[in-house]
């Protein structure tokens, strides 16, 4: 076991590290290390103290499971008694890593090494001895010391696909055994797909992260990029919120290329980052604002803009062609025992103009209830049939001098409509649409919904609660009564 002085250390940076990786990201930022792919390669914490990085792929563990060990260049060169390098100083940097917010994971395989497995059981005990040499178990020979890595990043190149899906559950397992920290599972497939070699572990185990190369291949990015193939993939694998990066090669990479190809991407739920091959070359891929290449990506990345999501069971206005210009909008968001969110949306200071409007609409299927938005009606004209909604050449455009009219309106048999005004609150609009319940043999007709008015083209519609059997009536007097006070208080 290690010392517990060791171990309350490493949990501390390592927590730190989890803290600042956001898993479900688009602007990640990972470098391979390791390999001085570019020559001149420096020891890790030169990299690491980079602030734009955000993911390290120490590589490689390149000769396994027996014998085991490790290679990187320039960077290690002691060795314990059996042969296996001891790199004391990787694991002092790896911790600097850690401390400073990076995420250090330790890459299988790569292009050359000798590595493979026979069996799914020879995978399963070298789970195992990774876990001891390189994770939270024990071992004498430990080549990065009381450092422990982040987890492990399958980049098999040669060999044959077995074992890999056996090795990747049998990690799962003895992350599990840690509570202390987060610990991921990455792979790094070639961009023709499937892969050869870890295609299968993709599709059974679960995986957190691919870095795909999108390099050295004819689906690279800037030529054949296929990246929409991965996307459609991912929530098929054995993890359905697998994370993709786009990997790069540093040195020969064309920045716009790169550019123009995470402009198409970058809103895809499956999208994370970007991940360079490797650190070596990306710092000395330098542009004329003197950034080098993590800088770059980390920018690019930045300046792409996503709408915010939004909640799946909201529903949106389908379209307006034209909306009130010069308001201010404010919102009040209202959410009964069915969680029925009911939203007010009003024009301050009687700020609105009159512009022509055209009717949005929403259908939810799954009620089969239209629901209609449009801008504003006035309190005469506010329709009481059951059945009629008013097309957008029949809506009154009231002037900034008219009374703001608030107007909630039931329908039900022998039900009269209810109409309450305000004399100072801005204009909102309550547009009934039908929906229904039924009790016995008896359907009866009911409505309660607030509308927002489509002013800053923000309108939204509001979902409506639908209620069966005897339980309909007193549901729906009890949303009545929480909601009309509410948008009431809300206006004046």
């Amino acid at each position: 076991m290690l010392p517990i002085k060791t171990l309350i250390s490493s949990v501390l940076l390592i927590s730190q590290a989890y803290a600042a990786l956001d898993i479900n990201a688009s602007n990640n930022v990972a470098a391979y290390w390791g390999q001085n792919g570019a020559g001149g390669q420096e020891r890790l914490s030169t990299y690491c103290a980079e602030t734009d990085l955000d993911v390290v792929i120490l590589s490689f563990l390149n000769d396994f499971p027996d014998p085991l060990n490790v290679n990187f260049a320039n960077q290690c060169g002691n060795t314990f008694e059996s042969g296996l390098l001891n790199c004391a100083q990787i694991g002092e940097d790896i911790q600097t890593c850690q401390s400073e917010g990076k995420t250090v994971l330790l890459s299988l395989g790569g292009q050359y090494g000798t590595y493979g497995f026979t069996s799914d059981q020879q995978a399963q005990d070298f789970a195992t001895t990774l876990w001891n040499k390189f994770g939270a178990g024990s071992d004498p020979e430990r080549p990065f010391g009381d450092a422990i890595v982040d987890g492990f990043d399958f980049d098999i190149e040669q060999g044959s696909s077995t074992g890999y899906t056996a090795l990747a559950q049998s990690l799962r397992t003895l992350y599990a055994s840690d509570d202390s920290k987060t610990y991921y599972l990455s792979a790094s497939p070639q961009c023709p797909f499937p892969d050869q070699y870890v295609g299968d572990a993709l599709s059974s185990a679960d995986f957190d992260f691919a870095f795909i190369q999108f390099y050295n291949n004819n689906c690279a990015v800037g030529s054949n990029f296929n990246f929409d193939t991965w996307n459609s993939y991912a929530p098929t694998s054995g993890n359905p919120n697998l994370k993709l990066f786009v990997g790069i090669e540093a040195q020969q990479q064309n920045i716009a290329d790169v550019q123009a190809a995470i402009a198409q991407i970058q809103c895809d739920s499956t999208f994370a980052g970007i991940s360079i091959w490797d650190a070596s070359g990306a710092w000395l891929n330098v542009d004329a604002n003197g950034d080098n290449l993590v800088v770059q990506a980390k920018n690019l990345l930045n300046d792409e803009q996503c709408p915010s999501p939004s909640s799946s069971a909201a529903p949106s206005v389908v379209a307006s062609s034209s909306f009130y210009g010069n308001s201010s909008v404010s919102t009040v968001t209202y959410s009964d025992i069915s969680t029925t969110v009911v939203t007010i949306t009003s024009c301050s200071d009687h700020v609105c103009t009159k512009k022509p409007v055209v009717t949005g609409y929403v259908v939810i299927t799954d009620v089969n209830t239209i629901y209609t938005t449009y801008c504003p009606l006035s309190g005469e004209e506010t329709p009481t049939s059951e059945a009629a909604v008013p097309s957008s050449s029949e809506v009154a455009i009231p002037t900034s001098s008219e009374a703001p009219v608030v107007v909630a309106t039931k329908i039900s048999s022998g039900v009269p409509s209810v109409a309450v005004e305000t004399s100072s609150a801005p204009v909102v609009t309550v547009v009934p649409v039908v929906s229904t319940f039924t009790s016995g043999d008896i359907t009866s007709y009911v409505t309660l919904n607030i509308y927002s008015t489509l002013y800053a083209g923000n309108g939204t519609t509001p979902e409506v609660p639908v209620y069966e059997g005897a339980a309909a009536a007193t549901s729906f007097a009890l949303a009545w009564a929480l909601a009309l006070p509410l948008a009431i208080v809300a206006l004046l």
